[in-house]
């Protein structure tokens, strides 16, 4: 954008509404760039777009949003929120502005092998995105062995990992949580990064996996946290706290934005999700895609 054209967009702005003022700035970042993975930091012309579009997605999540800016900033940018985590939109943009360009790091390309090693796990609507990087379906791809700095030992957690998913049935667990003294949590953090970025042990991997299919989720992991947490207290008979009750409800308004994998979770834990604090069913169930009330 010339300086020109900055200062016409800032002038016909003067006397806009905030909501107009970040929808106008949006449509000139996506002009420029193709898309809205921008970081929570990231400014344009001098205004705050980052935190404008976080606050958007979050009134999304609330149902709090004009239907008509939702309409707007779709056409500006389809998967400007989307259902798997944003740090994934933005490494897809990376790596497809860098397949274009022929100027792909090692990284990026660490990044695709990972995505077509993940290839089963991802939503139709990432594999359509990362159709456009030529890939069409998974694949096998050697993991190789790498001498990196760990704080833990690869294989330390794992013990501890097993004890605790024999007595949960899950890992999804906080990131200061202990389990005989050894911080679980912050082992684990360790090895979701490392999964995502290429660099985890097969067998790590694949015995994390055993324990328990969403140890590392494309989601955001506070909702996987959300979902164990409020079927845990669900199951127990006791009182549910008014924030997760409300988690619940918002997974029925979005369940068509929700992963098939989201989807099938909820589904089998229907019975508890919709329990009233007490006791007392809400008389809603999950259908596969859709929802119905009595």
């Amino acid at each position: 954008m010339t300086a020109a054209t900055a200062r016409t967009v800032t002038a016909s702005l003067t006397a806009a509404t905030p909501g107009e003022v970040g929808l106008a700035h949006a449509r000139s970042y996506a002009a420029e760039h193709g898309n809205l993975a921008v970081t929570d930091r990231t400014r344009h012309n001098g205004h705050p777009l980052g935190s404008w579009l976080l606050r958007q997605r979050q009134r999304a999540a609330d149902g709090r949003i004009e239907p008509v800016r939702i309409t707007a900033l779709n056409a500006l940018d389809p998967h400007w929120n989307p259902s798997w985590p944003l740090a994934w939109q933005r490494a897809y943009h990376r790596a497809r502005a860098a397949t274009a360009s022929g100027t792909l790091t090692s990284s990026e390309r660490r990044w695709i092998r990972t995505q077509a090693q993940l290839w089963d796990s991802l939503s139709p609507a990432q594999q359509q995105l990362l159709a456009h990087l030529g890939m069409t379906g998974p694949a096998t791809v050697p993991t190789q062995a790498r001498t990196t700095a760990r704080h833990y030992p690869p294989g330390e957690g794992l013990p501890h990992a097993r004890a605790y998913a024999t007595l949960h049935g899950h890992l999804a667990v906080s990131i200061h949580a202990h389990q005989d003294g050894f911080p679980l949590g912050r082992w684990l953090v360790q090895q979701r990064r490392k999964a995502r970025s290429g660099q985890l042990s097969a067998r790590t991997l694949q015995e994390l996996t055993v324990l328990d299919p969403w140890w590392n989720p494309l989601w955001p992991f506070t909702w996987q946290r959300n979902y164990h947490v409020h079927r845990t207290l669900a199951a127990a008979g006791g009182p549910v706290p008014e924030v997760l009750r409300r988690w619940a409800d918002r997974q029925i308004t979005q369940w068509d934005r929700l992963h098939p994998h989201q989807q099938a979770l909820l589904t089998t834990a229907a019975s508890l999700l919709l329990r009233d604090t007490d006791g007392k069913s809400t008389r809603r169930v999950w259908r596969s895609g859709a929802r119905s009330s009595a």
